[in-house]
Parts: C-alpha cells; structure tokens; sequence
C-alpha cells in the first residue's frame, strides 16, 4: 500500500530531490540559488540576498529599519476598551506603572505558513517582529530554509519575544499562536512568552470599527482604505506555502524574496493600525464614539456619554438614538428630549408613554 502520510510524502520527495539535485543543476535559472538539498547538512547555506544572511544551520535572518515619527510616546487611557478580554491585562501590564502611559517592550509579529491549517503538518517557515525604537522601527525576520532547522529556528524567534510585555498581531490569536504553540511542542521546546504577555489581535477591534464601512476587515482592505499603503509588486501570503517549497525542493529564491518583502510589510502594517486604533478611541469618533459612550455609561456618566451618543444618532445609528432615548427619560430625566428621540426612532409605545409623562395627552 502506497503511504499517504506526510512523513511519506516528504521523505519520496527529498530522495528525489537528491537523486537528481546533481544532474539538474547546471539547469537552473541565473537567479536560482545553486545548492542541493544534501549539501546543506555539511555546507554553508547559499546567500539569498535582499540582506538575507544565514545565522545559523538552515536559518536566515535579516533586520530592515524604518524612521517613525506618528508612534505614540504614549497610548489612550482609553485603548484597553478596544481590548475588552485583554482589558484587565493591559491595566496590569500594558502600562509602565509611573511611566505616564508610556508602555513596556511591544513585539509586533507576523508568520508566513505552510498552509491555513492548525495541523501538526502546518510549520511556519518565516517569522516577522517589529519594535519601536525611539523613531525608528526595526523589523528582524527569520527564514527556516529546510525542515531539520526548524528548532533553530523557533530557539531564535523564542529569544527575539523574550521579553516583550505585549504581543500585537492581526488574527494571531486564532492562528500565528496557535501554529507556534504546536510547533514549539513538536520539537520539545517552551515559549513563555504566550503566557506571560498580553495578546493584542488587531483583527477584532478592526472589525468592531470599521466592518460596517469597509465590509470586509482583511489587513489589504484596511492598508488601502484607512493606512494609506499601496503595495507595489506584492506577492499575496496564500502563495507563500508554494514559494517556500519551491525553494526548499529547487533553490528557487524570486517568490520566496517577495514573500519576505510581503511579511516585512505585514509588520509594519501592524504599527500603524495599532497608532490609528489608538488615535480613533481617543477621539471617539465613529463607532469609537460608541464604545466610549457604553464605558461612560457602565460607570453612571449618562450626561458625557450622550456626548458621544448625540453624533452618531444625528447620523441615523438606531442604537445610538434607543440609547439616548432610555437615558433621557429614566436617568437625565430630560423628558421633552426623550420624546424627540422617541419620535426619531418612530417608538409609538415610547411616545405614548413619555408622551403621557409631560401631560401631552
């Protein structure tokens, strides 16, 4: 019977690949890397370029940096209610206690994958992590260039997270973490880090602002309607799995750099929504405005939430306007502007009832 397992897949495609790595290599394009998969074990890994070096057996790394200059020196009171299961976290170690806001070390990171699969076939083959440093951000990114160095690999990616109080990601809870969790299992290590720090998924805030506006939350949709990035020449991630492979079986480097350019971008990406996420809650403008207005109210502030409210009912939200309409008659005991938000809401048993409240009828 033919095995149909992964381990038998990859062990028939590496013997294949090293029968006939020697006899193909005067084949290969310019711009391919010329090694085969055997001589790796013993040899030097191949430079890539693109300010790829290999740092360890089967491992590159490269650091790309960035001036900086809209990064907050410190975040909103108000950001954690973005975050509501992380909120009592961030209020704990979010925040440099004394430090005015300003935050402890933040570990922005991004993965390119085998695949969309939270299987133990599923490996992530490059890792992206984005600091701020001063003005200047800093995107270090690690390449796994063959399965054997995979521990390697997640040893040097463990070390760049050590230490950060904050772990900020775009869907990263449901994947990024989890895709680490178990490869760190797999091969017998530990990543404190997922425990000790806080996880900020952009993902769900993104889509709490913006979903109704946007329709779709997806990182390319918020980069050019709200960040203001435009990528040029970009290779989408679902193509990463087969650029990867394709490096791994032949050499073949042009995808796999485009991949590396499209991680680096995902990082920085990251930046800049988590600084615009803390510019909107702050504001409190557009469905912000109504997150802020719910904590206000939560803590009796029902006058400074209607602040916040008055604006999106003008707009024709119905939430807002119910909101304002149930705060008016039961606890700012504005009774006739009850009734004008009654009658916005076209609530024929509200008008009657507050109706019948002033002596109208």
């Amino acid at each position: 019977m033919a095995r149909s397992s992964l381990s038998g897949r990859l062990a028939r495609i590496r013997g294949n690949e090293r029968s006939g790595a020697r006899d193909n290599a005067r084949e290969r394009a310019p711009n391919d890397v010329e090694f085969d998969r055997a001589d790796r074990e013993t040899g030097p890994l191949p430079a890539l370029g693109a300010g790829w070096e290999a740092v360890a057996p089967y491992v590159y790394e490269r650091e790309s940096r960035f001036e900086l200059s809209d990064f907050p020196a410190r975040f909103s009171d108000h950001l954690p209610l973005l975050f509501p299961r992380e909120r009592a976290a961030m209020r704990d170690r979010f925040y440099r206690s004394g430090a005015e806001g300003r935050v402890e070390p933040i570990a922005f990171f991004d993965l390119e994958t085998t695949g969309l699969s939270h299987g133990a076939g599923t490996i992530a083959f490059m890792a992206g992590i984005a600091r701020v440093e001063g003005r200047s951000l800093s995107v270090r990114q690690y390449l796994l260039a063959d399965y054997p160095g995979e521990a390697a690999f997640l040893e040097r990616l463990a070390a760049s997270l050590a230490d950060a109080a904050a772990l900020v990601s775009f869907n990263g809870k449901c994947f990024d973490a989890q895709i680490l969790s178990s490869r760190f299992l797999m091969n017998g290590l530990k990543l404190p880090v997922l425990a000790s720090a806080v996880h900020l998924d952009l993902l769900f805030p993104s889509r709490r602002l913006w979903r109704d506006a946007l329709g779709s939350c997806r990182l390319s949709v918020i980069e050019e309607a709200l960040l203001g990035v435009r990528r040029e020449l970009d290779l989408p991630g679902s193509e990463a799995p087969d650029a990867w492979f394709d490096f791994v079986r032949r050499g073949e480097t042009d995808r796999l750099i485009l991949i590396g350019e499209h991680n680096r971008d995902d990082c920085v990406s990251l930046v800049l929504l988590l600084e615009l996420l803390n510019r909107e809650i702050e504001a409190g403008t557009g469905r912000a405005a109504l997150i802020r207005a719910l904590d206000l109210r939560a803590s009796g502030a029902w006058a400074e939430a209607a602040r916040f409210l008055a604006p999106l009912a003008a707009g024709g939200d119905r939430l807002a306007l119910r909101l304002l309409a149930i705060d008016a008659e039961h606890r700012l005991r504005d009774l006739a502007l009850a009734l004008e938000y009654a009658r916005a809401l076209e609530d024929d048993r509200r008008v009657e009832r507050v109706s019948r409240k002033l002596g109208l009828t």
